[in-house]
């Protein structure tokens, strides 16, 4: 079995099976670990006996989970953010985003059906990244070692990897549309820090769009506001992503970057 995001693999001795590779894989939002012998766990997730059994199977859905959430993208100082590390305090506005947030997680099974979007809209340093990240991270934890595949990635990383395929054999645009549109649940950030061209417009409405036709739902994180919004992507983004009842949030109150 080959490991994903494997640090260094040394040879170590198993009592039961000799000699192995163990490997050190990197663990999302903590240190990492050993993984151990292989064929041991493989054991404990086959075991008769329903206790280690059960301790085999959580270990082995553990390790599923962890790289769906290395895969997604989530930069590293957002992962930590998590639904239960959002601060609401008695801001009552900051309790709707909350709300709302936990409330998509708890029905993710009819808003992935209908592929209801979200969009998080408003002041920098808000916690629209917070909420987002967190969002996408329960859901890789609830149904990531059921095949979920979600990711983060930015407004102004998609243009890239589009403007990259330009002359490249190797690569093509729809190979990387391809890659965006695959994913359960996306999370597009930083709309809106762009230059506003007709090409950038076109590109993110390629995403939008093409998820909206695979019925997939979208988060998209802007400091715009709903009117500015429209005139940064177009009017039949916006549309498609307030489709099925689509969730707009603005988050009105101050930045806490630079709070003591």
């Amino acid at each position: 079995m080959i490991i994903r995001h494997t640090i260094e693999t040394t040879l170590r001795e198993c009592v039961d099976h000799g000699q192995f590779n163990d490997s050190l894989v990197e663990q999302f939002g903590t240190e990492p670990h050993w993984y151990g012998c292989p064929r041991c766990n493989f054991d404990k997730r086959h075991s008769r006996d329903a206790v280690i059994r059960a301790i085999g199977v959580t270990a082995h859905r553990d390790r599923l989970t962890n790289e769906r959430l290395l895969d997604a993208g989530i930069p590293l100082r957002f992962q930590s953010c998590s639904l239960d590390t959002w601060a609401a305090g008695d801001n009552p506005d900051k309790l709707r985003a909350w709300h709302m947030a936990t409330g998509y997680v708890d029905a993710f099974s009819e808003n992935f059906g209908v592929g209801r979007s979200v969009m998080l809209l408003g002041q920098v340093g808000t916690g629209k990244t917070h909420l987002a990240t967190g969002i996408l991270q329960q859901l890789i934890r609830n149904f990531g070692s059921q095949g979920l595949i979600g990711r983060y990635t930015t407004a102004g990383g998609i243009i890239r990897s589009v403007k990259d395929t330009f002359g490249n054999r190797n690569r093509s645009e729809s190979e990387v549309y391809a890659e965006l549109v695959s994913p359960h649940l996306l999370v597009i950030d930083e709309i809106g820090v762009q230059h506003g061209t007709d090409f950038e417009r076109t590109v993110l409405f390629e995403v939008i769009n093409g998820r909206y036709e695979q019925r997939k739902p979208t988060i998209i994180v802007s400091n715009l506001g709903m009117a500015d919004l429209r005139q940064c992507v177009g009017d039949r983004a916006v549309d498609r992503l307030r489709d099925k009842g689509g969730l707009a949030v603005l988050f009105r109150w101050e930045s806490a970057r630079g709070a003591a």
